[in-house]
């Protein structure tokens, strides 16, 4: 027993520093000057992150075509490389749709308000067999899939390329 716990509590404890022993710092400043003409996410030091097209990349530092939910904006930012924090390669997902995510998010809400239904039934001592809550999971999917058809995608990071 005493060799079970003391591997569940070494177990535990690696997977605490794990993720701090994993996270170098790459501070390889070239590895984004490839990156022109890519989408990127730049965190600067103030804590903001900007998704957007890389325009240029120099010495002294960056040029973002910013991205909204929608397109690339006009609007272009200018950060320097003393303010440049993290730099990831993104995915930008331009009016993309949750629909399956929301289907799924219903269907499950379904199946949990059929059990707790059949459950209420049953508490109440109903000697009849709960008809039709076969459909609480399909009625659920589908409420849940129009509204994932009004909740937008958010860009995503992909992986990180540079780091302080």
């Amino acid at each position: 027993m005493k060799k079970l716990i003391a591997t569940l509590l070494s177990l535990v404890l690696l997977t605490q520093i794990v993720p701090a022993v994993a996270a170098k710092q790459k501070g390889d400043w070239s590895a984004v000057k490839a990156l022109v003409k890519t989408s990127v996410a730049v965190k600067t030091r103030s804590g903001d992150t900007h998704f957007g097209l890389l325009q240029s990349v120099d010495d002294a530092g960056i040029e973002i075509q910013i991205a909204d939910n929608e397109n690339f904006t006009p609007q272009e930012i200018s950060v320097r490389r003393e303010e440049v924090e993290k730099v990831w390669i993104a995915r930008l997902r331009f009016g993309e749709k949750n629909i399956g995510k929301g289907a799924l998010i219903g269907a499950s809400a379904g199946l949990g308000a059929a059990f707790l239904t059949a459950l209420a039934l049953h508490e109440k001592d109903s000697s009849d067999a709960p008809a039709g809550l076969g459909a609480f999971p399909l009625y659920g999917a589908g409420i849940g899939a129009i509204a994932g058809a009004f909740w937008k995608k958010k860009h995503k990071k992909r992986h990180l390329v540079y780091s302080i």
